[in-house]
């Protein structure tokens, strides 16, 4: 197991087309840059998971996210720089000509974009030159791994990098992140997550 504790070895690792197991401010997961498609179809056979799931988008940025997006309302966009950085994925129209591998999201309509609450995280996503691919760190069918150290033990094998330890920041107390669709409005709930999300009528 290559265990790296520094962002630019990291952002390295994810830059040059590999995996890593990172902790996130919900639950630990599998990272790679979402514009590799060799990466995207690599986690998605470690989770055994089928192509018609859609996979989150991490972004460094609430501008980063937004630039993936197709035209939102204005209080579309307002309500999601309420949200984030936070624990909650939107669900956003997709723009045209977003350099995103295919299998990222079969629903070339939509993608699901969250700009974490980790400070770290953020900085990784910055330098590994891109958004990153998210997804929970568990076969598919079974429980996600609660912790970054449960998840070694079952992936830190088969991922090219491990973070070395939990970033400091605020976590989740574990669970995933809520699923939040604003291709319409009012925003649809599609999953509940650790933290209620803002009004959308304030």
């Amino acid at each position: 197991m290559r265990r790296l504790a520094d962002t630019e070895a990291l952002a390295k690792v994810l830059a040059g087309g590999g995996v890593a197991l990172l902790p996130t401010d919900t639950l630990p997961g599998l990272h790679a840059r979402a514009d590799c498609a060799a990466a995207v179809a690599r986690i998605r056979q470690l989770k055994g998971q089928q192509a018609e799931r859609s996979l989150l988008v991490l972004c460094a940025t609430i501008e980063q996210a937004l630039s993936l997006a197709g035209p939102l309302a204005p209080r579309a966009v307002a309500w999601a720089r309420r949200c984030w950085p936070g624990p909650f994925t939107l669900v956003l129209p997709r723009g045209p000509g977003v350099a995103i591998a295919p299998a990222v999201s079969p629903d070339s309509a939509t993608l699901a974009c969250r700009v974490p609450a980790l400070a770290p995280l953020r900085e990784l996503v910055a330098a590994a030159g891109g958004p990153l691919v998210s997804t929970s760190a568990n076969r598919a069918g079974q429980p996600p791994a609660p912790d970054l150290e449960s998840a070694a033990r079952f992936f830190g094998a088969l991922v090219d990098a491990v973070a070395a330890g939990p970033w400091p920041g605020p976590p989740a107390a574990g669970r995933a992140s809520a699923l939040i669709d604003v291709t319409g409005w009012p925003p649809l709930s599609l999953r509940e997550g650790p933290l209620p999300p803002p009004g959308w009528d304030d």
